[in-house]
């Protein structure tokens, strides 16, 4: 019967105002990018989009291990002592991090002499060291500005010619990738926190294609913890490291919760970049000095007033509370064994500390997870 009828059609009209939603819904879900944020992502260019080189057939490698400085002027037993400290952390990889000069900050040209950085044989031993003591590498070359007087710091680099700064760091950093190839390194890092020069898309595309001819492994830049959404060739990355030096509280009088709420904003922002990139990220850096100004300032190892140990311990502990079993965050370097440390030292190592404690017990904890899941049918 026709009133029948028009009772059917009603149905199925109540039936595709209850549909309709949903499958807008499920076409959002299906597409993360509709549903993040402008005020929380930056907006990815079309390169940043692009598959990463298909060269590299190594999937990456999630890190997680201790920083090594290694400079030129060391003593010729320091770094033999501080790969014995990372043993005894446990850790299962070593970042070996050395630098180069350029004069001031708006130099062309580099690299040029200086005490401060290594040879060539130096770093080779040093990776050769590494290797034998049976942690994975991950190789590290950053370069800093040499003039004391010039006030400006490597990521705010304004060359006279950026053209020619582009050659003369192309040339340098495959030279490092030959190395890197040649010693059995198993991560290479093309930069560090080069902030004002990161945003030359097509030169750095030049550089990543240059260093994948003579590196087979995976590759990864290092940013600052204030500009890393900015990385216009992150697309051409195995993954995107993260320094992680944001201020967590100017309070003297703080407790542990507010720590932890001031670092879930970041965490949040990782998530949701990597899941609309499809880069993973992890932390290339994450260390704070032992100072009383540690949590306020964690990139100064020279501003605070005394020696504070509980700052720099309560600052591990913090991200390792924030981030330790966060599966979106691809690996970890903690930064940075290089001097003795001890209960009078300022600085970031945390030798002969209670943080190395806290991060031998991180280190443990991560042993037996990783065991534990290994275990499991």
């Amino acid at each position: 019967p026709w009133f029948l009828d028009r009772r059917i059609l009603k149905v199925r009209k109540e039936l595709l105002w209850i549909l309709i939603p949903v499958f807008l819904l499920l076409v959002l879900i299906d597409e993360p990018t509709g549903i993040i944020s402008p005020e929380t992502s930056s907006p990815l260019t079309d390169q940043q989009t692009t598959p990463r080189s298909s060269g590299n057939v190594e999937p990456w490698c999630d890190p997680d291990g201790i920083t090594i400085l290694l400079m030129g002027e060391d003593p010729a037993d320091r770094f033999e002592s501080n790969l014995q400290d990372a043993t005894s952390l446990g850790a299962s990889w070593v970042q070996i991090m050395f630098p180069s000069f350029q004069a001031n900050h708006d130099s062309s040209s580099f690299p040029i002499a200086d005490h401060r950085s290594p040879s060539r044989i130096a770093v080779e031993k040093a990776c050769e060291m590494t290797r034998a003591s049976g942690f994975k590498v991950a190789l590290h070359p950053i370069l800093l500005i040499q003039d004391p007087l010039d006030e400006h710091w490597r990521g705010q680099l304004d060359p006279d010619s950026r053209a020619d700064w582009f050659d003369h760091y192309q040339r340098w950093i495959v030279s490092w990738s030959q190395l890197a190839s040649e010693c059995g390194v198993h991560l290479f890092f093309v930069g560090s926190e080069l902030s004002s020069m990161q945003t030359d898309q097509q030169r750095w595309n030049l550089i990543l294609d240059s260093v994948r001819a003579e590196f087979r492994g995976p590759i990864t830049y290092s940013a600052n913890w204030d500009c890393w959404r900015d990385i216009s060739f992150a697309g051409h990355l195995d993954a995107l490291g993260v320094n992680a030096y944001l201020p967590l509280t100017k309070d003297k009088n703080y407790r542990p919760e507010q720590l932890i709420q001031n670092l879930l904003p970041l965490r949040s922002q990782l998530h949701e970049w990597s899941l609309r990139s499809g880069v993973p990220v992890f932390f290339s850096e994450v260390g704070y000095p032992s100072h009383d100004r540690a949590l306020e300032a964690p990139w100064d190892q020279y501003r605070g007033d005394h020696v504070d140990l509980e700052a720099q311990k309560n600052g591990y502990e913090t991200f390792i509370a924030t981030f330790s079993r966060d599966e979106h965050v691809r690996g970890v370097f903690f930064y940075a064994l290089h001097e003795e440390g001890g209960l009078d030292d300022h600085g970031y190592t945390p030798a002969g500390k209670p943080a190395m404690d806290t991060l031998r017990q991180y280190f443990r904890d991560r042993a037996d997870r990783h065991k534990e899941l290994r275990s499991r049918p």
